[in-house]
C-alpha cells in the first residue's frame, strides 16, 4: 500500500496526512454480497473523525463553544468492491478551497492495494448558522500553519 502513496506523491498529490485499517464485516453487505454503496460514507466519515481527535480537533467542545462543523458536498467513486472480511484502509488528507470550505480528500485501499472508492468531502464551519473561517488553531492542527 505504500507504493500507491509514492505513486500519489509522484503524480503531485499531498501525503496522505492519516489512515485507518478497517475489515469489512458481513452486516454491511447488500444481496449482491459486496459492501452496500451507503455503508462508505460511515467508512469516510469515522475515518475523518478519527483523523480530526487525532489532530486535536474536538467537534463537541467546538459545538460548546458555538462552532458547528457541516458537510456542504460529497462526491464518492466507487472503483473496486469491497467484500465480506477483506481488510483495507481509509487515508485522508485536507486542503482549503477558498477561504471557508476544509476539504477532506479520502480514499479506501484494499489489502492488496487495489483502490475500492475515493472521496472529497467539503465542510464549512459555522457559527450562528453562518459560514466562517477556521479559527487559526483548526488551521493550525488540519494544515500545520495558520489560515
Amino acid at each position: 500500500m505504500e507504493e500507491n502513496a509514492t505513486k500519489d506523491a509522484m503524480r503531485g498529490a499531498a501525503p496522505w496526512a492519516f489512515s485507518l485499517g478497517y475489515e469489512v464485516r458481513d452486516y454491511e453487505l447488500d444481496l449482491q454480497g459486496i459492501v452496500n454503496n451507503s455503508v462508505y460514507l460511515n467508512y469516510f466519515e469515522h475515518a475523518r473523525h478519527s483523523y480530526l481527535r487525532a489532530a486535536g480537533v474536538d467537534w463537541a467542545q467546538m459545538h460548546e463553544n458555538g462552532l458547528d462543523a457541516v458537510v456542504y458536498r460529497i462526491e464518492i467513486d466507487y472503483l473496486s468492491s469491497l467484500r465480506s472480511g477483506e481488510k483495507f484502509e481509509v487515508r485522508v488528507r485536507t486542503e482549503m478551497k477558498g477561504r471557508l470550505r476544509i476539504v477532506f480528500i479520502q480514499e479506501a485501499v484494499k489489502e492488496s492495494g487495489v483502490l475500492a472508492a475515493r472521496t472529497r468531502v467539503e465542510t464549512v464551519i459555522t457559527k450562528a448558522g453562518k459560514p466562517v473561517p477556521p479559527e487559526s488553531w483548526m488551521s493550525k492542527a488540519l494544515f500545520g500553519e495558520p489560515r
